[in-house]
Parts: structure tokens; sequence; C-alpha cells
């Protein structure tokens, strides 16, 4: 997350058994980070409706007790501090020491996108992300063998999520796609059917002990309602050919064979992205072939990607220096 996204920040907070629970944040930035600790007091809980109502319900409950810690940021010129809750929610870096998000915490942050969040797990509230449909990217300050509080978040987002472990050098990146729940009604029985959509139940049933199981995650590829869904399964196959964390050599012949079937598709892709060095790789598995070479330079022209242009030029001109010395040969 990039510190100058960070403007000035007061939090009002109080302190239970130690530690710090955040009770409201005002700021000149949709963009917030909470601190690790305050006044040397570990941060460890987001307060009820910290972030989803004017006036947070944890602020008028504790108003007797309630502390105020400022941090001084980059601020953008004529910018002004304001308390940061619903649609003013953009981002938000929680600390390491996290373990709890209070209920309905978060509860209409209709324009949150992307958390940032360490090891350890996480208790969850009711509603704790409620309405919150446009969060889509949790980034994980560890490895996906660590306890963390993806189970809490699987549990109550069912939209499509790109979770992210990064540590030490390594990344790892997986995408659970949506799903949804019906309750159908047969009448003259006079009951209820409940059907489950999408094939992002049973990705989130990929986690053992709250750690995700990446053999079981990546099994799951072969699933008639994962093949079925062609656009998030080539979402799914590109993501583990682009972070191939722990991805054994069966399961990446299965995902490069689902490319090859649909290579006009992920050379669409890869151009949407702009992902020109992602051509190398294609090339080099077997997916970009001769004879989807002109449609890829096509497409690429018609895109206006020129990074991605040249990229495809020198694969091709490169196929056809080889193919000009086994002629000479």
């Amino acid at each position: 997350m990039n510190d100058e996204l960070f403007g000035s920040l007061t939090i009002k907070y109080h302190v239970k058994d130690n530690q710090a629970v955040i009770l409201s944040c005002t700021g000149t930035s949709g963009y917030i980070k909470l601190p690790d600790r305050i006044d040397d007091i570990p941060v460890t809980e987001v307060g009820p409706y910290s972030f989803s109502s004017p006036e947070s319900l944890s602020v008028k409950n504790h108003e007797e007790d309630i502390k105020e810690y400022h941090y001084q940021g980059l601020d953008a010129p004529f910018t002004t501090m304001e308390l940061l809750y619903g649609k003013k929610v953009k981002e938000i870096f929680l600390p390491d020491g996290i373990s709890r998000i209070d209920e309905y915490a978060f509860y209409n942050c209709t324009e949150l996108e992307t958390i940032h969040l360490g090891y350890g797990t996480i208790d969850f509230g009711n509603g704790a992300f409620m309405n919150c449909d446009n969060l889509k990217n949790l980034h994980f300050r560890t490895l996906p063998e660590t306890n963390t509080g993806l189970f809490g978040f699987l549990r109550e987002l069912q939209g499509e999520l790109v979770v992210s472990f990064e540590k030490g050098g390594r990344r790892a990146e997986f995408i659970f796609p949506e799903y949804f729940e019906e309750s159908v009604e047969n009448t003259p029985a006079r009951v209820f059917h409940y059907l489950i959509h999408g094939a992002g139940y049973r990705y989130r049933q990929c986690l053992k002990a709250g750690i995700l199981d990446i053999p079981e995650y990546d099994a799951l590829f072969s699933a008639p309602e994962i093949q079925t869904e062609e656009d998030t399964a080539l979402s799914i196959a590109l993501c583990r050919l682009r972070h191939p964390y722990e991805l054994s050599d069966v399961y990446r012949l299965k995902y490069i064979s689902f490319l090859k079937k649909h290579g006009k598709l992920t050379i669409k892709r890869y151009l949407q992205d702009n992902d020109a060095k992602g051509f190398i790789a294609l090339r080099k598995d077997g997916i970009l072939t001769d004879d989807l070479m002109d449609y890829a330079i096509k497409k690429a022209i018609k895109y206006k990607q020129p990074e991605c242009i040249g990229i495809l030029l020198n694969l091709q001109e490169e196929a056809s220096s080889k193919k000009h010395d086994r002629f000479e040969l």
C-alpha cells in the first residue's frame, strides 16, 4: 500500500484489558492505515459500527473513557478532516495484532475495495462487512500456511475475492469465485428448496483449521461447475500460473490444458491486463502457438498496446528464425 495515499488521521479509541479498541476515525483520506500500537498499547479490535455510521455507537457507549490519537500524514492541498465512514472508506490497512472485527464495523462501506492484513486469526461480529459489495481484494502480509482471518472473510463475503499472500519475497495469489444462495418454494408441497449457485461455495470449503489447503483448491478446477463458467475458470487458471505457489506439475498441466483450449480468450485477457511479459510465458508453455500469433498481434494493434505489440513481434521473429534454421539444416 502506497504511503503517499495516507492522509492525516485522528483515531478515537478506548482501552479494554490493556488493548486498544478502535471506535472511529476522522481524516483527510479514505485510505486508512491503523497503527500497530497507540501509546505503546497494542491495537487488537475494530469496535462495533466504527466505520459504518456518522456517529459511531461505540463512541456513544464509551464517551467517558474515549482517548484520541493523531497521525500527521501527507495531505493534498485544500483537504479537510472529516469522519470516515460508509462510502468515504476506500482502502484500509489493519495491523498484525487485530484479533476481532466487531458487529457492523464496516456495514455499508460500499466503496471499500481492498483490505491489508497481517497474520493471526480474527473473530468477526455479525454483519461486520454487510453490504461491502465492492470489497474484492485481501492482501495478507504472510504466507498461506499461516493462520489468518481468511476463513471469516470467506464466510462473510459471497462475491469474488482475490486473495494474495506475500512475505520474504514469496507471493501467492488465489481467486475465490462468487456464489449466491436461493430459496425456492414448492407451493403444493409447502416446502422450500435451498439452492446454491456458482462455484464459490465449494472453493470456500478448501480451508482446514482456517488454513488454505492448496492441493484441494487446485483439484476443484476439474469440477463441472467450474469448467462451465469459462470466464471464472480462465481467471483462476491465469492466476495460479502467474503465481504458482506450491503448484504441483499435475495441476499446472491441467491449467495449461484449459488455456490451450481457450487460446483466444486467454490472449484477450492478457491484452486487457496489458500483460506484455505474460506472452513470453504463454509462448513457453505452448499456449501462444504459431497459429494464434497473427491473431494476437492484430488484437494488440486494435487495443493499442505498443508494449504487447513489440513483444509479440519479437516472439514471431524468433519463431520464423528457428524455422529458417531448421530449413537450412
